[in-house]
């Protein structure tokens, strides 16, 4: 692997449409001093082939063949096969800004902090033009870096917009036993280890939206307990001066995946983890940190209680009131 500074980690899954577009941006990069680690997880649609030619003919690529395991296991053998200062990630149907991992790094050097984060926007058949990125950055420190990932979307859940010390970005924090809402769980378990993170206000990472977009389809019950893991864990293990911004992240969690549950044709097989959301909902509803918390939006409220009271005529207001979130 040749040496670098910046290891992008790529788990490929069947996704031979997608990757040759994928590799381009990342072999497009301004920063040149990176490597790119596919790994292969499993594919059985020609795009093992696709990663092969790639680190061919390009020796910043390398190539990972592992059996499937899902994608935390292929990002954590990646991080596992890295050698370098800093990790990143790239899922292999996104695109990244061609600055995406010049602009990270600058900001992460100038605040001398672990973790740096941009933007993403999401397209479906051709991204936005790529906008100039910008010329500086914001610092965000504890607990306002909690409060960001939680809540504020530019942050978002996800480790594909951010670059990491690579400290931080263990097998052990990545590989962590849950197949959804993986990202969230490590991305709140590595900023819980950091004093703040720096912000660069642009769109430096492209997300392609398509019809098996977790967004769009249905959560089976596996699911939906990883999100439930997830939200338990954070609540669990916020520091005592971010219970109240946990408290309401969890409750508008439960309000949310109440709503994916009643927005949907009733499936007997979730009716246990509705059932489960829904005490939870009413457990927490006068709590002042969760039900009760002045933070949490009028519009999660009134979902809870939809949920609570009249799940039947709650599935149109969902429609309507609230945003999917994966």
């Amino acid at each position: 692997m040749k040496s670098a500074r910046i290891a992008v980690v790529v788990p490929v899954y069947n996704a031979r449409e997608y990757l040759p577009l994928c590799l381009t941006s990342l072999a497009a990069q301004s920063f040149s001093e990176f490597c790119a680690i596919l790994v292969d997880d499993g594919s059985t649609d020609g795009s093992a082939e696709i990663c092969d030619r790639w680190a061919a003919r390009d020796d910043r690529f390398t190539v990972l063949h592992l059996p499937n395991g899902g994608p935390a296991a292929a990002r954590a053998a990646g991080v596992q096969a890295a050698n370098c200062e800093y990790i990143s990630f790239c899922d292999a149907d996104d695109l990244l800004h061609p600055a995406f991992l010049e602009t990270l790094l600058q900001a992460a050097e100038a605040t001398m902090l672990p973790i740096a984060c941009c933007r993403f926007d999401t397209f479906r058949d051709a991204p936005a033009l790529n906008a100039d990125p910008p010329r500086d950055h914001t610092t965000l420190e504890d607990p306002a870096h909690l409060d960001a990932l939680l809540h504020d979307h530019r942050v978002d859940y996800s480790l594909c917009n951010k670059l990491y010390d690579s400290a931080l970005m263990t097998p052990e924090l990545l590989n962590n036993g849950l197949t959804h809402n993986e990202d969230l769980l490590a991305n709140w378990k590595a900023f819980l280890q950091v004093p703040g993170i720096a912000f660069c206000d642009f769109a430096g990472y492209h997300y392609r939206q398509h019809a098996g977009s977790s967004s769009h389809r249905a959560l089976t019950a596996a699911e939906i307990g990883d999100h439930l893991t997830t939200a338990c864990t954070i609540l669990e293990t916020a520091p005592d001066n971010f219970r109240a911004s946990a408290g309401a992240f969890y409750y508008e969690k439960l309000a949310y995946l109440a709503s994916r549950i009643l927005r949907r044709p009733h499936d007997p097989a979730l009716d246990p983890a509705l059932a489960d959301l829904r005490a939870r909902l009413r457990a927490g509803r006068k709590d002042p940190e969760q039900g009760a918390n002045p933070a949490l939006p009028g519009a999660v409220r009134l979902a809870a209680l939809a949920s609570i009271y009249a799940p039947g005529p709650a599935r149109l207001l969902f429609r309507v009131m609230l945003r999917d979130r994966a």
